[in-house]
């Protein structure tokens, strides 16, 4: 039985929610390992080296974020060819996708276990966090390859409307990482390097099931001897390299707040760090909306259905909205018992910072919602270059929020920096969203007028 979802036909909204309900569970899962990582390094290694992981959290999401972004871009593609019913297209794109990640999986490897020590020193990042941070991320950056091709398998499988065998993929890789997790640190004492081999491990078994998905799939296996066009080249480096830029863009303002959270010392760091591993969970349904909105968008720009684009716009912003405030009035009211479940055994000043790291973040939530909806709507029309001008505005608000707040509200700072910069992101994104409705209703009210006349 295919699990495909055609979205040119129904009701948007049922037609997202259930396109949406495998990625919710899958972030669901990865929160599930993350948290299984943590609890594991801040129980058995100690806070010292929780703390370390966390300093180097940012280093290690700028690649994984940026090999994300070029993928969700080749996905905006093969939607739009799943969409216009050309499966030739589909398979060529699909390939080519595949080689362009494995290049830039490859290039990102070098260059990040080759500066390691200078991006660690970069970060401000405390001298007693050091060797457990260079030696976690030099495991991570090892994988990237991994993590780079799952990328893709997992964006082509959804591109079709299949958003259950990614999940699935993220099932087995979850059991194995949790795990391994246990098999490494608590049985083989192999510290952070374990649970960092133990992430790549999963990954691998991840890559592995999407791609025998793949394989089962009649409309994705590549044709052997099947002609690689420069066009389609150009187009998924067109719609590929924008988000990849972007998604690189707001890490490195990640990497700029955690280089002012680096500077407040060990006990601030490991009470961020626990409200950062629960961002996850806060932006589930945000993170659903983005990737089934997208594809929706895609296969609806595919097929011409203009009208139903706008349709399912307004959906989901009603939706994300309530769903944001209701997630962020319980974040903040279970944020003292989540961060403790990380942190039971720190001092209570580590708790009071990651609470409140939570709460803030939880404010500004609905924010972030938005930001999800706006982006995922432009990149399904194929618009790559505004969600990376929003990624240069985010990156602005947070470098400037880290410059020049901390003298006015000392670790305040750390705590909105963020969320300021989402504000400015979805500002950008809703601006350019809106001036293009009022220019098409415009348009269509001139041909009426027009073809009345």
């Amino acid at each position: 039985m295919s699990t495909s979802i055609d979205m040119t036909r129904g009701r948007p909204l049922k037609l997202m929610a259930r396109f949406a309900v495998p990625l919710i569970l899958s972030s669901l899962l990865q929160q599930a390992y993350s948290l299984a990582d943590s609890a594991i390094v801040g129980w058995l290694i100690g806070v010292e080296a929780f703390a370390a992981v966390g300093a180097s959290s940012f280093l290690s999401w700028l690649p994984t974020s940026m090999l994300m972004g070029l993928s969700q871009g080749f996905g905006v593609l093969l939607a739009q060819r799943f969409g216009a019913g050309d499966r030739e297209g589909l398979r060529r794109a699909t390939l080519l996708s595949a080689a362009m990640a494995s290049v830039a999986a490859l290039a990102m490897t070098a260059l990040g276990i080759g500066f390691l020590t200078p991006l660690l020193v970069a970060v401000q990042t405390p001298a007693e966090m050091m060797a457990y941070s260079a030696d976690y991320l030099r495991v991570v950056f090892s994988g990237l390859l991994a993590t780079g091709l799952y990328n893709v398998a997992a964006c082509a499988l959804r591109a079709r409307g299949d958003s259950r065998s990614p999940l699935i993929a993220l099932v087995i890789s979850t059991l194995l990482n949790i795990a391994l997790d246990w098999a490494l640190v608590a049985l083989a004492d192999m510290g952070v390097e374990g649970v960092a081999l133990a992430t790549v491990i999963a990954q691998c078994a991840s890559l592995a099931y999407c791609g025998a998905q793949m394989r089962r799939t009649p409309a994705f296996p590549p044709a052997a001897g099947a002609p690689m066009t420069s066009g389609i080249a150009a187009r998924l480096l067109k719609l590929g390299l924008p988000p990849m830029v972007r998604d690189g863009v707001v890490a490195v303002g990640g990497l700029f707040v955690q280089r002012a959270v680096n500077g407040f010392g060990t006990a601030f760091v490991a009470g961020m760090t626990a409200a950062q591993r629960y961002f996850s969970m806060l932006e589930l349904v945000g993170a659903g909306l983005d990737g089934s909105l997208a594809t929706f968008v895609a296969q609806n720009a595919g097929a011409g259905n203009r009208d139903r684009i706008a349709e399912g716009t307004r959906s989901a912003v009603r939706f994300g909205v309530v769903a944001s405030i209701v997630t962020a009035v319980l974040a903040a009211a279970l944020a003292q018992p989540l961060v403790a479940l990380l942190v039971g055994g720190a001092e209570a000043e580590v708790v009071g910072y990651g609470v409140n790291a939570l709460r803030f973040t939880a404010l500004f939530l609905p924010v972030l919602y938005l930001l999800y909806i706006y982006r995922a709507v432009l990149q399904g029309m194929g618009d790559s270059i505004t969600p990376t001008i929003s990624g240069f505005a985010e990156l602005a608000m947070r470098m400037a929020s880290v410059m020049l707040l901390p003298p006015l509200i000392g670790r305040g700072a750390a705590y909105i920096a963020n969320g300021l910069g989402w504000l400015l992101a979805a500002a950008v994104l809703m601006g350019v969203y809106y001036a293009r409705r009022r220019r098409s209703r415009t348009a269509d009210d001139r041909r009426d007028i027009g073809g009345n006349g």
